[in-house]
C-alpha cells in the first residue's frame, strides 16, 4: 500500500536507474548549494526531500547513503568533482567552524556574566532583608552598584571584541583561500630590439610589436562569458619590469586576472584595443612613473641589453596619460 501512494504522490520518481541517477544530482545539488550558502542551521532530511520533489520514505528507501552527507557527519567535497569547487566547499567548512567557535565562546562570556550579574542581585535583596531599607540610598550600596555597572560595561566591550575578532577571522580566512587565479600576456619587446639591432628596419619592429598585441587582443576575447574577469594593462613605458610587475600582482579574492604588457602611447591606440576586451570585464590600468631622465636611461640599460628604437623612447616619454573616459573602471600609477 505505501508503495503504491508513494508512485502517485510522486510519479516522476521511479527505482529505475536513470531516475535515480538524475535525483540523486539533484540531491547533491541541494546538499552542496546549502553548505556553500554559509547557513549554520542544520539541514534537516524532511526539507532536503520536499526541495527535491520526493518523499522522506524514497530519501530513505534510495537515497540513504546520501544521509550522512544532509546530517554533516561526512565531508560535502567528497560529493563534488573539480578541485576548484572542492576547495570551496572546504573553505567554506572552515569558516562556518571558526565563526561556530567563536559564537560558542560569546554564549559562555554572556552565561558567565548573567550568572555574576544575578548573584550581585540576590547578595544586595538579602542586604536590603537584613537591614534598614535606608541603606538603599547609602553611599557604599551606590558604590557597589556603580562597580557592578562598570564591570557590566567591561564585559559587553569583551563581547564586542570578540565578535570583530570573530568577523575578521571569517573574513582572513576566506580571503586566503579563495581562488585567485592569473594570466600574463606578455608582448616580447627585447626579442623584437634583438631584431632590430640587427636589420634597422623600425616599419619591421612596428609591424612584430602590433602583431603581438592583436595576438593578445583575440586571447583576451576568449574568455567572454567567463564570471570575474579582470583585465589589467601595464603600460609599458620601458623604465620598470614586466616580470616583476605579474609576479607581485594580486587580484581580488575569486578573481580571473589578464595581466598585459601593452606598449601602446597614444589616446587612439589605446581606446582601439579596449573597444576589443568584452565590455563585462573589469578593465584598470598600471603607469610606471619616473621623472629623472637619468633614471630612465639607466634603468632603460639594464632592462634592455639590446637598445630600443629611438623612436619608440620617444614615444614611450610622451605618451599620452589615460583618464577614467578612455574606459578605465580604475588608474593607478606607481614610482619606479
Amino acid at each position: 500500500m505505501s508503495n503504491s501512494s508513494e508512485s502517485n504522490a510522486y510519479p516522476n520518481q521511479s527505482p529505475d536507474g536513470e531516475a535515480i541517477s538524475e535525483r540523486r544530482a539533484i540531491l547533491i545539488k541541494i546538499i552542496t548549494d546549502y553548505y556553500l550558502s554559509g547557513s549554520t542551521a542544520k539541514l534537516k532530511l524532511v526539507d532536503v526531500a520536499e526541495r527535491a520533489g520526493i518523499s522522506r520514505q524514497a530519501l530513505d528507501r534510495y537515497y540513504k547513503d546520501l544521509k550522512p552527507f544532509i546530517a554533516g557527519k561526512r565531508d560535502i567535497a567528497e560529493l563534488v568533482n573539480g578541485n576548484e569547487t572542492k576547495s570551496l566547499i572546504r573553505t567554506q567548512s572552515a569558516v562556518n567552524e571558526t565563526e561556530r567557535k567563536w559564537k560558542q565562546r560569546i554564549r559562555e562570556i554572556e552565561v558567565r556574566h548573567e550568572r555574576q550579574l544575578e548573584a550581585a542581585l540576590n547578595s544586595h535583596i538579602t542586604s536590603l532583608m537584613n537591614t534598614d531599607i535606608s541603606l538603599f540610598e547609602s553611599t557604599t550600596l551606590r558604590s557597589t552598584l556603580e562597580k557592578h555597572a562598570l564591570h557590566n560595561a567591561e564585559l559587553k566591550k569583551q563581547i564586542q571584541d570578540l565578535e570583530l575578532r570573530a568577523g575578521l577571522a571569517i573574513s582572513q580566512r576566506s580571503a586566503a583561500t579563495a581562488p585567485n587565479k592569473k594570466l600574463a600576456l606578455n608582448v616580447d619587446i627585447e626579442r623584437f630590439c634583438a631584431s632590430y639591432q640587427l636589420d634597422k628596419d623600425l616599419s619591421s619592429f612596428e609591424d612584430r610589436k602590433l602583431d603581438a598585441i592583436v595576438k593578445i587582443r583575440e586571447k583576451i576575447k576568449t574568455f567572454k562569458g567567463s564570471p570575474e574577469v579582470h583585465v589589467v594593462i601595464f603600460a609599458e613605458r620601458y623604465i620598470s619590469d614586466f616580470q616583476s610587475f605579474t609576479d607581485e600582482f594580486l587580484g581580488a579574492p575569486g578573481e580571473f586576472t589578464i595581466l598585459v604588457r601593452l606598449p601602446l602611447f597614444s589616446r587612439s591606440e589605446v581606446t582601439g584595443f579596449l573597444k576589443h576586451v568584452p565590455s563585462e570585464f573589469k578593465r584598470s590600468i598600471h603607469i610606471p612613473f619616473q621623472s629623472s631622465d637619468a633614471t630612465k636611461k639607466a634603468h632603460r640599460s639594464f632592462f634592455y641589453k639590446n637598445p630600443l628604437p629611438d623612436m619608440e623612447i620617444k614615444s614611450a616619454d610622451t605618451a599620452d596619460n589615460p583618464v577614467m573616459s578612455w574606459g578605465f573602471d580604475s588608474i593607478l600609477s606607481f614610482k619606479v
